[in-house]
This record gives C-alpha cells, sequence and structure tokens, in this order.
C-alpha cells in the first residue's frame, strides 16, 4: 500500500474510513510498509512476503489467513511459505510494529 495507491481509491471505498487508512495511523502504517519493503528488497521477496513470515514466525499466533481476489496476488506472498527472516529482521519489525501501536495510543 502507498500514500498515491490510498489517494486514488474510489470515494465508496470501506477502507477510507477505517482508522487504518486515516491519519495519524496512516503515516505510521506507512513507516510500517517501508520496512517491510527494505527487509525484502534484501532478500528479493515483496513486503507481503516479508509480512506474512514474520507473522508465521511469531509463537504468539497459530496461522495466518491470507486473502487474494485474483491468482496474480498470489505470486507476491507465496514465496512467505519458506522465506525465514533473520532473528535480528525478526526483532526489528517487532519492534516497530510495537512502537507504531504505542504512538497511537
Amino acid at each position: 500500500m502507498t500514500r498515491q495507491r490510498i489517494s486514488s481509491l474510489a470515494a465508496e471505498d470501506w477502507r477510507l474510513q477505517n482508522p487504518n487508512f486515516r491519519e495519524p495511523q496512516l503515516s505510521g502504517n506507512l513507516r510500517l510498509v517501508e520496512l517491510l519493503k527494505e527487509v525484502g528488497g534484501r532478500h528479493g521477496r515483496t513486503a507481503g512476503e516479508v509480512a506474512i513470515a514474520w507473522t508465521l514466525h511469531n509463537p504468539a499466533v497459530t496461522g495466518a489467513i491470507v486473502g487474494m481476489r485474483n491468482p496474480k496476488q498470489v505470486a507476491g506472498v507465496i514465496g512467505a511459505a519458506t522465506f525465514q527472516l533473520s532473528a535480528q529482521e525478526f526483532e526489528g519489525i517487532g519492534e516497530a510494529l510495537q512502537q507504531e501501536v504505542a504512538m497511537q495510543r
């Protein structure tokens, strides 16, 4: 997700009413997206693959539900099943997520 993509959403798109897609949460969420892109870039992975791999690696999570609207979207996340983050990457993403949650309180 990008700020440009959000600005091009249709006026009736439900996401525009969701606090995650509005300030101040939007900026924090986009910072997380940039971190996921950065980690993914080092490994030839998408931000989606990194996010799903982080979720699957998290011991507090027993499973990840991932939805796609078309077969093309599968290509952007399928690699998460075999991708392993380093301990440092896993912790860094978790810390960034905690910081954003704390800022939104």
